[in-house]
């Protein structure tokens, strides 16, 4: 069980790091700022961050292993906050509410990360023993499903709004797909933290813990498909979608 998690976390890993460059690769030419902000989230966090703090903790050198146990914490930080701030500019560009949200995020995101890197420091990787360690633990999984939660939302609502243009022969197909995946694999995500947070408050330790890590393996090789249909969908997929009717939910 572990191992085929392992493997779906990794192509999940790897599929992150792929469109992730691909993303800021393309925004910094044309300077799309949710561009660069989706593609360093997804480069620095699922697709670095988690795998150096993994490899970092389970290292014998103390000393390199902390360095890079820490450094995949701070990527994981930069990651999610990126995240957060592409929510609110993309879906609530004017909303200094939704401004104040993903500052809040991050700033929580930031403490309870440094919480994280004390206690390893202090124990190294029995640090999830300590009760700051897994409240701060907790704490960022409940913030990164509500993250995931509101772009769910979005997701499935910008998707609506698409559809009633439809009716009127208006809006493109493939954009509304992609708020459809977009929300979909939101949703997924909430669903893995929510486990994951409660399987921590229960005093499980969510790497060995078989819920914990049946939604995690499942949502992340699900989510790995999704991110190619989202940012880089293969020409037959596209082709299909703008041939479907208009009306259909195929199409929209």
């Amino acid at each position: 069980m572990l191992q085929i998690a392992l493997v779906c976390v990794g192509i999940y890993t790897l599929m992150s790091a792929f469109v992730g460059a691909r993303l800021v690769l393309r925004a910094v030419p044309t300077r799309s700022v949710p561009e660069l902000l989706m593609g360093v989230a997804y480069l620095s966090a699922p697709g670095f961050g988690y795998p150096l703090a993994v490899i970092g903790s389970g290292l014998q050198d103390r000393t390199s292993g902390m360095v890079m146990f820490g450094v995949g914490q701070a990527m994981i930080v930069v990651g999610c906050t990126c995240f957060f701030f592409f929510n609110a500019r993309v879906f609530r560009p004017q909303s200094v509410l939704a401004q104040a949200a993903a500052g809040v995020g991050a700033i929580l995101f930031a403490l309870s990360g440094s919480e994280i890197v004390r206690g390893h420091m202090a124990i190294g990787a029995d640090a999830l023993g300590l009760a700051s360690v897994r409240a701060a633990s907790v704490t960022m999984l409940a913030v990164l499903g509500l993250a995931y939660a509101w772009t769910a939302f979005e997701g499935f609502r910008h998707h609506s709004l698409m559809r009633r243009r439809a009716r009127f022969g208006l809006g493109d197909p493939v954009v509304a797909n992609r708020f459809l995946l977009w929300a979909f694999a939101g949703s997924l995500q909430v669903i893995a933290d929510s486990v994951s947070a409660h399987s921590l408050r229960g005093g499980a330790d969510i790497t060995t813990d078989a819920a914990s890590v049946f939604a995690t393996s499942l949502v992340g090789i699900v989510n790995s498909g999704l991110l190619v249909l989202i940012f880089i969908p293969p020409a037959r997929y596209t082709r299909w979608l703008t041939r479907a009717p208009r009306g259909s939910l195929a199409a929209v």
